[in-house]
C-alpha cells in the first residue's frame, strides 16, 4: 500500500516540476521580449514620453529696456517675476482646480472659476491666472503636480517715480507691450527678444536643470530721454497747483532747450500712476498727453508770427504807428473787438498790449499768402514728430480753403489749431536767432553690451532772418515789461513772451466764456537758453493772470537748475519806458553822477579790482554800437531803433560779471 502511494506521487511531483519550469521559462521569455520591445523596438517613442514628463519647454521672456533721464536716473525699469498660467481645455475638474489654485494664489475662487469657464467656451488654450506670483506661491503650485498648470518667468514693469512724467512715459499692458507714450512709441526697441528654455524636473515637479534651445533671451535697449527730472518735477508741480487752485480741468507744459532742441520737460494734467494697470479702454483714453495730442485755438500767441512776417515782408518796423481805433471795428465784413480803445500804437506796443485790431491791420498788410507761408515756416499744420503716439499736426487750412476773412482770424490765432509742443517749436525759432532746430525727446539708446547710439537729427534750418528774430525778442520783452505778460517777469533774469487767450468754440453754441489760456516765453532775452510754453484749457480767466505765473515759476527754477548766469539784479528793475521816449536832462545827469560815484569808490580802494567800465554809446547809431560792443566783448540789449539816447549801466560805470549793457534808441 505504501509502495503504491510512493510510485504514484513521484510522477505527479515530476509533472509539477516540469510545469513550473516551463511556466518560468515562458514568463522569462515574455519579460525578455517585453524588455526588447521597450528598450529596442519602442525605445525612441518611450524615451520621448519620458523626456516629456521630465522636461518642459517654456518661453523665457526678455527684460524690457530701461527708460532713463538725461542724467541716467531711472524713469521705468523691469524686475524679474513669475506668472501662473493654466490650460483651460485640459482641466478635467474645474471645481477641484479652482479650490486648489485660488487658495494658494490668494485669488477669488468664484472669479477664477468664471475666467476658466469663459476661456473654455472661447476655446482658449492658455490663460494667465496670476500675473505676479511670489516664490512661496510658485512652490505651492508646483507641488500640486497639475499638468495643466505652468509657471513662467516674466518681467514686472516698475515706475519708481510713480506719477512723474507719466503721460510722457505711458505704461505697459498685461502682455508686457507698451500702451502709450514712450513705452508704445519705442516698444520694439524696449521689448527685447524672448527665448525658449527646456526645464528639467523630477517626479515632484522640482526643477534641477535648464538650457536654452536657440540662445538666451536678449534684453531690450535702454532709452535715454532728454528730460531733466528736476525741471520735470518743477513743471508738473507748477502746472498742478495752477489747475487745482483754479478749478481748471486740463493743461500742459513744455520746456525746450533753445540751442539743442532737447525737450527738458513735458507735463500734462490730469496725470496717473503707470504702476496701476489700465482697467479699460475708457481709462486708457484718459491718460492722453495733452502737450502733443490735444490741439486748440491758441489766440493771441500767434500775433508773434503775424508781426514776424510783417518785419520780413513789409516796411513795418517796431516803431511804426499802427491804427488800432476803438474797441470794435468792422473788417472784411466781420466785427473785430479789442479790450481797450488804443487809437494809434507803435507796432511793438500792438504786441505788448495784444491789440486785435492792430494785429489784423498788420496782417492785412502782410497778405494772406505771406501769412500762410510764415505759419508753415514756424511749424504749424505739421507734426513735430518726436516719436510719441497720437501726436497731432494741429490745423492750418490750405490757402484754397481760406475764406475772404480768414486772414483776420488767423492773424490773431483763430481758425487754426495747434499744440503746446508746436508753440514751443515756434518760440524756439525766435529764441534761436531764426534757426529751427528739431525738438526731440530721445537723447540716445544702447543695446545690452553695445555702444551708445545717438538719435539722428535733421540739420538746422534758417526759417527767418536773424535780425527779425532779435527784433521780435525785444518786442516780446516789452510784453513782459509793459504789456499783458507782467506776471511772467523773472527775478534775476530778463524774459520775453506772449500771452494768448483763445475763446473756446462749441458746436451749436458758438464761442463760450471759457478760454485756452497760454503763455509762450523764453529767457534770458539777449541769449535765450530755454523756451517755456504753458497751456491751461477751459479757464475762466485770461492768460496773463493764470498762465504767466506758471511760466515764471518754471522758468525761474529751470534757469537755476541749468546754472544759467543771471543778467539782472535779484530785484527786477521797473518797466523800461516805451521805445522812442528820449531821456530827460535830469535822467542824464543822474546817470553821470552814478558813474562818478562808482569810479570814485574804486579809486578810493586800491585793493579792489575796478574791472571794465561801460563805454559811452550815446549819440551813436545801432551799427556803431554793435561794432564797438563786439570788439570789447560786451553784450548789448537793443531797445528801439535810430540813435542811442540812453544806456544802463551809464557811461563809465562798473560792469558786472554779465558784461551786459542795455541801450535805448530813438529817432
Amino acid at each position: 500500500m505504501d509502495s503504491n502511494l510512493e510510485t504514484t506521487a513521484e510522477p505527479q511531483a515530476h509533472k509539477r516540476l516540469i510545469f513550473v519550469t516551463w511556466f518560468t521559462l515562458v514568463w522569462g521569455l515574455l519579460i525578455f521580449g517585453r524588455l526588447v520591445q521597450l528598450q529596442v523596438i519602442e525605445h525612441a517613442s518611450w524615451a520621448k514620453i519620458a523626456k516629456g514628463q521630465q522636461t518642459k519647454s517654456m518661453e523665457d521672456v526678455a527684460m524690457r529696456g530701461q527708460i532713463l533721464t538725461r542724467g541716467n536716473r531711472k524713469l521705468a525699469m523691469s524686475v524679474p517675476d513669475h506668472a501662473v498660467h493654466v490650460s483651460p481645455l485640459d482641466i478635467p475638474d474645474v471645481d477641484f482646480a479652482t479650490s486648489m489654485l485660488a487658495g494658494s494664489l490668494e485669488l477669488d475662487r468664484q472669479e477664477l472659476e468664471r475666467k476658466i469657464m469663459e476661456a473654455r467656451r472661447d476655446g482658449r488654450g492658455d490663460l494667465r491666472i496670476k500675473e505676479y506670483a511670489t516664490l512661496e506661491q510658485v512652490d505651492q503650485v508646483l507641488a500640486f503636480r497639475l499638468d495643466y498648470v505652468s509657471v513662467r518667468a516674466t518681467g514686472r514693469r516698475v515706475y519708481p517715480n510713480q506719477t512723474l512724467a507719466a503721460n510722457l512715459l505711458g505704461s505697459v499692458n498685461g502682455e508686457g507691450e507698451g500702451e502709450g507714450g514712450v513705452e508704445l512709441g519705442w516698444n520694439e526697441e524696449l521689448l527685447g527678444m524672448a527665448a525658449r528654455v527646456q526645464v528639467e524636473q523630477d517626479s515632484r515637479s522640482r526643477r534641477y536643470g535648464r538650457h536654452y534651445q536657440d540662445g538666451a533671451p536678449e534684453a531690450g535697449a535702454d532709452v535715454r530721454l532728454t528730460i531733466d527730472d528736476g525741471i520735470q518735477f518743477v513743471a508738473e508741480n507748477a502746472l498742478r497747483e495752477a489747475l487745482v487752485e483754479g478749478g481748471i480741468p486740463f493743461g500742459s507744459l513744455v520746456v525746450l532747450h533753445v540751442k539743442t532742441g532737447e525737450i527738458l520737460a513735458m507735463a500734462s494734467w490730469p496725470t496717473f500712476d503707470p504702476n496701476v494697470r489700465v482697467a479699460g479702454e475708457g481709462e486708457l483714453a484718459s491718460r492722453v498727453n495733452h502737450a502733443v495730442s490735444v490741439p486748440f485755438e491758441p489766440g493771441s500767441v500767434c500775433k508773434v508770427i503775424t508781426l514776424a512776417a510783417a518785419l520780413e515782408t513789409t516796411k513795418l518796423r517796431p516803431e511804426t504807428p499802427i491804427l488800432c481805433g476803438g474797441t470794435v471795428k468792422r473788417i472784411l465784413g466781420r466785427d473785430i473787438h479789442d479790450e481797450h480803445a488804443y487809437g494809434v500804437l507803435p507796432m511793438e506796443m500792438v504786441l505788448a498790449k495784444s491789440s486785435n485790431l492792430g494785429s489784423v491791420n498788420i496782417g492785412l498788410q502782410v497778405g494772406a499768402e505771406n501769412l500762410h507761408e510764415y505759419m508753415r515756416r514756424f511749424g504749424f499744420g505739421n507734426e513735430v514728430k518726436v516719436g510719441l503716439p497720437g501726436e497731432s499736426a494741429g490745423v492750418l487750412h490750405p490757402m484754397r480753403r481760406w475764406k475772404p476773412d480768414s486772414i483776420a482770424s488767423v492773424a490773431i490765432g483763430h481758425e487754426m489749431m495747434t499744440t503746446t509742443l508746436q508753440l514751443a517749436q515756434a518760440a524756439g525759432i525766435i529764441a534761436n536767432n531764426g534757426v529751427w532746430v528739431k525738438p526731440h525727446l530721445i537723447l540716445d539708446r544702447r543695446e545690452p553690451g553695445g555702444v551708445v547710439e545717438r538719435e539722428p537729427l535733421p540739420p538746422p534750418e534758417q526759417r527767418i532772418r536773424p535780425e527779425t528774430a532779435i527784433m521780435m525778442r525785444r518786442m516780446m520783452e516789452q510784453v513782459v515789461l509793459a504789456g499783458t505778460g507782467k506776471e511772467a517777469k523773472l527775478r534775476g533774469y530778463t524774459s520775453g513772451g506772449k500771452t494768448g487767450t483763445g475763446k473756446i468754440w462749441e458746436a451749436g453754441k458758438g464761442y463760450q466764456r471759457l478760454y485756452n489760456s497760454t503763455f509762450m516765453g523764453f529767457a534770458p532775452v539777449s541769449n535765450p537758453e530755454i523756451v517755456v510754453v504753458v497751456t491751461l484749457n477751459r479757464t475762466t480767466k485770461k492768460a496773463g493772470g493764470v498762465a504767466g505765473p506758471v511760466f515764471r515759476k518754471v522758468a525761474q527754477d529751470a534757469l537755476r537748475i541749468l546754472g544759467v548766469a543771471r543778467d539782472l539784479p535779484d530785484t527786477a528793475p521797473a518797466a523800461a519806458p516805451a521805445t522812442g521816449t528820449p531821456a530827460t536832462e535830469e535822467e542824464e545827469e543822474e546817470e553821470e553822477e552814478t558813474a562818478e560815484r562808482q569810479i570814485s569808490l574804486a579809486e578810493g580802494q586800491p585793493h579792489l579790482v575796478a574791472g571794465p567800465t561801460a563805454p559811452n554809446f550815446k549819440g551813436k547809431t545801432l551799427r556803431a554800437v554793435l561794432r564797438e560792443s563786439a570788439a570789447a566783448g560786451l553784450q548789448v540789449d537793443v531797445v528801439g531803433s535810430g540813435i542811442a539816447k540812453r544806456q544802463q549801466p551809464p557811461p563809465g560805470a562798473l560792469l558786472g560779471d554779465s558784461r551786459r549793457i542795455r541801450v535805448e534808441f530813438s529817432r
